[in-house]
């Protein structure tokens, strides 16, 4: 006997789990794919708002990496589940706070020196992209995590609304300076995020300690 017992496979939390699982694994492959393109045409463009969109695609690749892992633990084994929780939310609390801190510096180095983004079709396509990906992704988590009463997961789904709304904001910079010469929209629009991603981090590590 291992001292526990294997619950059912039809069980309402172990098809919970599953569900999480998927997620998460969708979450993952998406911000590989979002993340590195993301990133590269942020760089690219000098924007702030497009570099931040794949920030917080790779960050939600980590703290969803994390999570299936913590999923996985509790499927196997439920009395690992208290453990693996914290641990995770910690990672996640930790992705976001790291999100956080790149915008903040880049964005304020941006603001001082006057620099402003190329506004390309291709970043504003991906932004675009993104925000219709992530917003119902966001969504499921959320309503998963508190089905579980997961705060890892729901910490999760933060970090997925958080790449949907910097998305949205990166778009809205984008075209705020395609359109009327704006250059400052999407350096304040990282900032913005980066305080939204800031807050939510120390709420999440908060409620984990």
């Amino acid at each position: 006997m291992n001292g526990f017992t294997s619950p059912s496979p039809r069980d309402p939390r172990v098809l919970l789990l599953d569900r999480a699982l998927l997620l998460v694994t969708v979450s993952v492959a998406w911000g590989a794919v979002a993340g590195i393109y993301a990133v590269t045409i942020g760089l690219l463009d000098g924007s702030l708002g497009v570099l931040g969109v794949g920030l917080g695609a790779l960050a939600d690749l980590a703290g969803s990496a994390v999570l299936i892992w913590r999923f996985r633990a509790e499927r196997r084994e439920p009395l690992t589940a208290g453990p693996s929780e914290a641990r995770a939310a910690l990672v996640v609390a930790g992705a976001l706070f790291t999100v956080a801190g790149v915008l903040a510096v880049e964005a304020v180095h941006a603001l001082s020196q006057g620099t402003s983004p190329r506004a390309s079709l291709p970043a504003m396509a991906g932004a675009a992209v993104t925000a219709a990906v992530l917003v119902p992704l966001a969504i499921a988590k959320r309503r998963t995590g508190r089905a579980l009463d997961s705060t890892a997961l729901a910490g999760d789904a933060a970090l997925s609304a958080v790449g949907a709304s910097t998305a949205l904001l990166a778009l809205a910079g984008l075209l705020a300076f395609r359109l009327a010469g704006w250059w400052w929209a999407d350096r304040v629009a990282a900032l913005v995020v980066a305080a939204v991603a800031g807050t939510k981090g120390y709420r999440l590590a908060r409620g984990r300690r």
